[in-house]
């Protein structure tokens, strides 16, 4: 048993070798170290994502030599730091340009809009057509948010990011109080890239029947990959001046990410909401950006979010309740399938 030497502590001595001193190590190969080394102190997310980031640095370190250009140096980091899928894990740098997204969702989105330009001007548009609108289309909060009724008693309502918790919480009564006499309420997170979680919070309150754990949130503390403070536990809770808790359909999909898939977790312990559409984008943490010696930019997840049942969706994404996807033909002919759905389901419910 003497003989025996696990293989994560042999790979920390190679690491260990191969990490000398600063003086003895080229550009290519101290900007690498420095990523390499930063990732493992403050990414939170390797063992929820069962990552083996000292395998990954035996995989790619031997790529950087004192001869690596620095395009080969931006594609060998943006490689290795591919294995995490994380849209929150990204690397840029300038003269010349360049930029990387780590996550299936940032693939997806390539793959269908073929460059970030395309997608941006897509992102930017409400993902509602003219044609399911009966009536004006409030719009409030610089354009964030957009009101209306689908059909007499169905109301709708879209927003694009979370931004201002007083702004939005009074917003949010303001459109309870236009739907309070709907059959139900259908939301909308599509194409919304999130921001701040006390924003899904105060929405989210605004629905709920009684107090409901919905998420936990654990900082990173130290180094270990394993090193974490005591959760903080978010609740779901009546507040404001009126609940609406009739039936709730929420709308996502891949283009809802990190505060939207937060509020996603608080819809889903609603008993009276149901989630349509398709999984979230799978980013939830919260992001952290830094600079390293050739003032390339990286960012990181700094934390770990869990649902109500301890379950972290990372990677992932928040599962709908029932899976409905549009086509790139529904698309480009304006069909809303998920839309379409979600009020068949509203008007099969008893009661309404």
């Amino acid at each position: 048993m003497y003989e025996y030497i696990s293989l994560s502590f042999f790979w920390l001595l190679l690491i260990g070798v191969a990490v000398t001193s600063a003086q003895e190590l080229s550009d290519p190969e101290k900007n690498f170290e420095h990523l390499w080394q930063e990732f493992d102190k403050r990414y939170a997310l390797f063992l929820a994502k069962r990552i083996d980031w000292d395998l990954l640095y035996i995989v790619y370190r031997k790529k950087v030599t004192p001869q690596t250009s620095e395009d080969e140096l931006f594609e060998i980091m943006s490689n290795m730091l591919s294995h995490l899928n994380d849209l929150h894990v990204r690397l840029d740098s300038r003269n010349p340009t360049r930029s990387f997204r780590s996550g299936k969702s940032h693939e997806m989105l390539m793959g269908r809009f073929g460059s970030m330009e395309n997608f941006i001007s897509y992102f930017k548009q409400r993902p509602i057509d003219k044609k399911y609108i009966t009536t004006e289309l409030h719009e409030r909060h610089e354009g964030i948010f957009a009101y209306t009724w689908l059909t007499d008693d169905i109301g709708y309502f879209h927003f694009n990011k979370f931004d201002d918790v007083d702004k939005s919480s009074a917003i949010i009564d303001e459109i309870i109080a236009n739907f309070k006499n709907a059959r139900g309420i259908i939301i909308d997170v599509r194409r919304n890239g999130g921001g701040d979680d006390r924003v899904g919070k105060a929405i989210a309150d605004r629905f709920a029947d009684e107090r409901r754990l919905y998420m936990t949130i654990e900082e990173k503390s130290g180094p270990g990959h394993g090193d974490f403070a005591a959760p903080v536990m978010w609740y779901v809770e009546p507040d404001g001046p009126m609940q609406f808790t009739k039936p709730l359909v929420l709308l996502t999909d891949y283009t809802s990410g990190s505060a939207a898939e937060n509020f996603a977790l608080a819809m889903r312990v609603l008993p009276h909401a149901t989630i349509v559409g398709d999984f979230t984008a799978g980013c939830f943490a919260d992001a952290d950006a830094k600079k390293l010696p050739n003032s390339w930019y990286y960012s990181l997840s700094i934390n770990m979010f869990k649902d109500h049942n301890g379950i972290c969706w990372e990677g992932i994404g928040v599962p709908p309740d029932l899976r409905i996807t549009n086509t790139k033909e529904d698309l480009e002919n304006n069909i809303d399938r998920i839309l379409e759905f979600a009020i068949e389901l509203i008007n099969s419910f008893p009661g309404s």
